[in-house]
């Protein structure tokens, strides 16, 4: 037991989430690599989008709107281009194979670019990002997600709060992990708030009268915001046209709702994989990253116990020290998880 609840090891957090996929008829492979990628989510510290989300993902293959075998398509383009059709698949099955195939191009042609359309919600940027590095490379990637967010200027729900990654690798150190959705704050955040029955932050949303709020369910029901107002607002949309528009597939407000068991959400994703080993040597951009890191770092901190920090240190760290100490849930999720593996 923990300060926030029960605490499970990774490898047997995983072993049920495994059981719980290939209970609503995943292969083996495919339940093995969803099952990671939450795992690896939640081991990051990143609650809301691991083991959180295995009920909604369950219930929509229940329905089947999500089937469980998918009929992935990998089309190549160009040596360095492919374009995937993901068969309306759970988002990390189809996420997973279209960073394979980035990877795969990169590391023989030095890039390695993957637009992925006809998919569904993924999770987290962070865990692609990290498999990147582990592999020795630098990844761009980004995801739609299904509409939450006016136009700058505008009233109507046009586009997601579609997700921004990048990583780097970095040797001897924790990896640079950006993961960022473009508005002032996730709504996932912003659910966790208001099924705490705690305030969120003024700034993160407008409620649906356009009135500044700190009523969390005010705020998903009105106006998120975007971060840094026109210029989160582009980046969305720069997103979107990578991954909606170049795959084929759904973009703007014809993506679907995850939290509905109606249709295939038709989500879309990209990966630009960038190998360094093919513009410098790897020993050079080894040492360049630590010089990189070291001079940031070497910033005197703002307050006297304070730390600078970059992006994926404090994930990196808490994937370390959860490794050890097991991950902590909260008792009724690890219940709801070792019912739907059979537990």
């Amino acid at each position: 037991m923990s300060a926030d609840g029960v605490t499970i090891s990774a490898e047997d957090l995983k072993d049920l989430t495994t059981r719980a996929f290939m209970r609503a008829g995943f292969n083996q492979p495919d339940a093995d690599t969803t099952a990671e990628i939450l795992v690896t989510t939640d081991l990051m510290g990143i609650g809301t989008h691991g083991v959180h989300r295995l009920d909604q993902y369950l219930k929509r293959i229940a329905a089947g709107v999500v089937p469980a075998i998918p009929d992935i398509e990998v089309v190549d383009k160009a040596a360095s281009i492919a374009v995937v059709n993901g068969g309306g698949g759970q988002g990390q099955v189809v996420g997973a194979r279209a960073l394979e195939t980035a990877i795969v191009k990169a590391i023989k042609s030095g890039i390695g670019f993957v637009s992925v359309g006809n998919s569904n919600h993924f999770g987290a940027m962070a865990p692609y990002g990290f498999a990147a590095t582990v592999a020795g490379l630098i990844l761009v990637s980004g995801t739609t997600a299904s509409p939450s967010m006016t136009p700058f200027g505008g009233r109507d729900m046009r586009l997601g709060n579609n997700p921004l990654g990048f990583a780097a690798p970095n040797k001897g150190g924790a990896p640079f992990l950006l993961d960022m959705a473009l508005s002032v704050a996730a709504r996932g955040k912003m659910r966790k708030l208001r099924d705490a029955g705690e305030p969120m932050p003024l700034g993160w949303a407008l409620d649906s009268d356009g009135e500044p709020t700190t009523d969390p369910q005010a705020g998903l029901d009105g106006f998120i915001q975007f971060m840094g107002g026109h210029k989160g607002y582009g980046m969305a949309l720069a997103v979107d046209i990578l991954s909606g528009v170049l795959s084929g597939g759904r973009f703007l407000d014809d993506v679907g709702d995850m939290w509905a068991e109606k249709e295939p959400q038709g989500v879309s994703h990209f990966f630009i994989a960038l190998n360094p080993a093919a513009i410098l040597e790897r020993e050079e951009y080894d040492a360049r990253m630590a010089a990189f890191t070291a001079k940031v770092k070497s910033s005197a901190p703002f307050l006297d116990d304070g730390e600078v920090l970059l992006p994926g240190e404090i994930e990196y760290r808490t994937m370390e020290a959860r490794r050890l100490d097991g991950i902590p849930l909260a008792p009724d999720l690890l219940q709801t998880v070792r019912t739907l593996a059979g537990d």
